[in-house]
């Protein structure tokens, strides 16, 4: 009786996204290769391939290796090459255990991570009134949804439609609600995403729904709505829904660092909430948050520094120094563009508008106030 086949395993979404992103990193430097047959033609070299790419930090290279043995396995069970590349990937998920382990930032990270109070200050400099497109405004609002809001993983960003009723709530789609009776109250309904078969999601379907706390974030999201009426949570210019690749490159963007992603937006967010909430029952609940367990929050994002904190709060304030150098270079430009629009209807409905917010009581920058020309009467106290 011959030897009974193994069975193929599941090829999921993961694995899928990892395949296109490994294809898409090697024709850069193989133009020739065919996305069908790259793996199959290429696998004697490709382990090299990730296992140097500077570029990917030990997370993304187990991964890559994991899925590469997966696709081999799924083709031929019998091929040899599966087993070493899942061998290899073993060897990454052991290291990278054993930085998780130890609370550990990997190289990737420690180049791009920044605390959450840096990021807080970067939120307070950037002036809004300067904003002249519907992508500008969105990077802005998923800044403040990173940092004001314990932050899920990104497919929840870029699959989230907004609904204005409990009715709407379809159990599938992931959500953003947006109820306005009484007080304004914006909660996260999470329907789908990598925690919707845990044990504990599963049986509790009243954890789907996270409510957004920060009463500014939550006016904010509002305000957003107000005025881009819109069915998903994020749009780009022309009204389209936008993917994961393009909100991670809108949090490079509005904060200037290239290495950036939403795990280490996580992994800060934890970090600054555990040096302020000591207990079990509050770590808990932002587990619950968050969509993860506690023990995982502890073990892979709850980061312990090899510098001290004073250290990285100086790299962090001398960052922000040097932005706003940067910004003020910026204004000045804006400034004598600004002298010359001075004359258009566009300039003159602006001015209006931010003349009327500030006598409202919203706090003007400086550099809004230089760039429109307003000024304040010391008698009355009122913006003109």
């Amino acid at each position: 009786m011959p030897p009974k086949a193994k069975k193929t395993l599941p090829w999921t979404e993961s694995h899928k996204k990892n395949f296109s992103w490994l294809f898409n990193t090697y024709i850069k430097t193989h133009p020739d290769a065919n996305k069908e047959t790259f793996i199959d033609i290429d696998k004697r070299s490709l382990m090299t391939f990730i296992d140097t790419y500077e570029a990917w930090g030990d997370g993304s290279k187990e991964a890559q290796l994991f899925m590469v043995a997966r696709y081999l396995h799924n083709k031929n069970p019998s091929d040899k090459y599966s087993s070493r590349y899942s061998n290899k990937g073993h060897e990454y998920m052991m290291k990278n255990r054993n930085k998780e382990d130890d609370n550990q930032l990997d190289d990737k990270e420690l180049n791009s991570y920044r605390s959450h109070e840096f990021f807080e200050a970067l939120i307070d400099d950037i002036d809004i009134s300067t904003f002249t497109t519907t992508e500008e405004r969105m990077k802005y609002l998923l800044l403040n949804m990173l940092v004001y809001q314990p932050p899920l993983r990104t497919s929840f960003y870029s699959s989230a439609k907004i609904i204005k009723t409990k009715k709407e709530n379809d159990k599938e789609t992931n959500f953003v609600s947006i109820n306005r009776r009484g007080s304004l109250k914006v909660s996260y309904i999470v329907n789908k995403d990598k925690a919707s078969n845990y044990k504990i999601y599963k049986m509790n379907k009243n954890l789907s729904s996270i409510v957004v706390e920060d009463k500014k974030l939550a006016e904010l999201i509002n305000e957003s709505y107000n005025k881009y009426p819109r069915e998903y949570l994020f749009i780009g210019n022309k009204g389209n829904k936008v993917s994961d690749g393009t909100l991670l490159t809108w949090l490079k963007d509005i904060t200037g660092i290239d290495g950036l992603n939403f795990d280490i937006m996580r992994s800060s967010y934890i970090t600054w909430f555990y040096q302020n909430n000591k207990t079990f029952g509050q770590k808990t609940k932002l587990a619950k948050q968050m969509r993860h367990s506690a023990e995982t929050a502890a073990r892979n994002y709850n980061k312990i520094f090899d510098i001290s904190p004073e250290v990285i709060q100086n790299q962090n304030t001398e960052l922000l120094l040097k932005l706003k150098a940067l910004e003020e270079q910026l204004q000045e430009c804006q400034i004598k563009n600004k002298s010359v629009e001075e004359d258009s209807k566009l300039f003159k409905k602006r001015r209006s508008d931010i003349i009327y917010r500030i006598n409202k009581g919203t706090k003007p920058k400086e550099s809004t106030l230089k760039i429109y020309k307003i000024t304040q009467d010391q008698e009355t106290n009122v913006y003109k």
